[in-house]
């Protein structure tokens, strides 16, 4: 019966009911790369968690999406309506919510490396019943690799085909989305698996590293980082993984590990250095795991005391205890929770994000 009720409210053809035309205006979490068009305005999105949202009055509205390549969820008052799995060009109507006002949220949960989805917006029937955007006094930025992506997180285990990360990687469900939440701050997600600082995995794609890619707002490289007041309290780094999980190759740009570490300490304090440029009053937290006999953890402790020994408002998170159980090693959802709990101690210590702080 649900099934049915939910494919019965995807509207798609011409003998489906009238869609809304009245647009919402929006909250966007994340860069995206708005292109005007008849009478709507449609954002082009690949970084992974990002999300729209609008408020409105009544008991229905309409949801309109292109993307074929991720899987979509729709959230009305911070509940689970609705999941779209890659629906293409669609309209989906919520109706029946109840009298009063709402909060319409639409989250991308999948990774996408290459190709990218749409979101033309949120309508509601008449102008009276569209409110004012949700506004967010507190702003937490997570770069990362496929850890924040949420890799495979909800898998039953570490084997997995391609098929298989693609269907259980759900970013909503990684560390990032819930520790923004619990602070009810606004986030960005900028991570991409397999990325690192200087070295990607096993050495593939030299150069195309992750703050490479930061320099971007779509995968292409066709846009550039929008100038949208995007300004973080908090930055939340977690790399690494990828440049030394590894072993290095010949030809690659180092001789031995010793290089490795200098170059990533160098490269990572330099990267860190040209956010803070930009967001002078962030806070910076750089987290890595302990794996590889705390290889990983010695160069971005390093890079951290460095940083620090400039000026710079850094502190570090060494992360143990998980049991890398999602696919191919990967941190599961009860990861996700001990990762959750661990960022989210450190940041509730910062005055403006006293947990119960309003």
């Amino acid at each position: 019966m649900k099934k049915l009720l939910l494919a019965l409210l995807l509207t798609t053809s011409a003998a489906a009911a009238e869609p809304f035309t009245v647009p919402l205006d929006l909250y966007i979490g994340g860069r995206v790369v708005a292109k005007p068009g008849s009478g709507a305005t449609a954002y082009t999105y690949d970084w992974p968690g990002v999300y729209f949202e609008g408020a409105f009055s009544g008991d229905a509205v309409d949801v309109k999406v292109d993307d074929a390549l991720d899987n979509l969820y729709v959230y009305v008052d911070g509940a689970h309506k609705l999941t779209l799995t890659r629906p293409g060009k669609a309209t989906v109507s919520l109706k029946d919510l109840g009298a009063g006002n709402h909060i319409v949220r639409l989250e991308k949960a999948s990774e996408t490396q290459s190709g990218t989805g749409s979101f033309a917006g949120f309508y509601v029937p008449s102008r009276e019943q569209a409110l004012p955007a949700p506004k967010y006094e507190r702003r937490i930025e997570f770069i990362g690799d496929s850890f924040t992506v949420g890799y495979g997180n909800t898998s039953r285990g570490q084997t997995c085909t391609v098929a298989d990360v693609d269907e259980t990687t759900d970013t909503s469900r990684a560390f990032a989305p819930a520790v923004g939440k619990s602070f009810n701050a606004a986030y960005r997600i900028h991570a991409f698996s397999g990325r690192g600082v200087v070295r990607n995995y096993n050495g593939i794609l030299p150069g195309e590293t992750l703050p490479y890619l930061y320099q971007f707002t779509l995968f292409d490289k066709s846009a550039g980082v929008p100038d949208d007041g995007w300004t973080p309290d908090v930055i939340v780094i977690g790399l690494g993984t990828n440049d030394f999980s590894t072993d290095l190759h010949t030809g690659e740009a180092w001789a031995t590990r010793d290089d490795l570490h200098k170059d990533f300490v160098a490269k990572y304090v330099a990267f860190v250095k040209s956010l803070h440029a930009k967001f002078p009053a962030a806070h910076f937290v750089l987290m890595a795991s302990d794996r590889a006999d705390n290889e990983i953890a010695n160069q971005a402790t390093a890079a951290a005391e460095q940083l620090k020994g400039d000026g710079l408002d850094v502190e570090s998170i060494i992360f143990t205890g998980l049991d890398y159980m999602a696919c191919h090693g990967h941190p599961s959802l009860k990861d996700d929770a001990l990762l959750t709990k661990m960022i989210t101690d450190r940041i509730s210590l910062l005055p403006k994000f006293t947990l119960g702080q309003k």
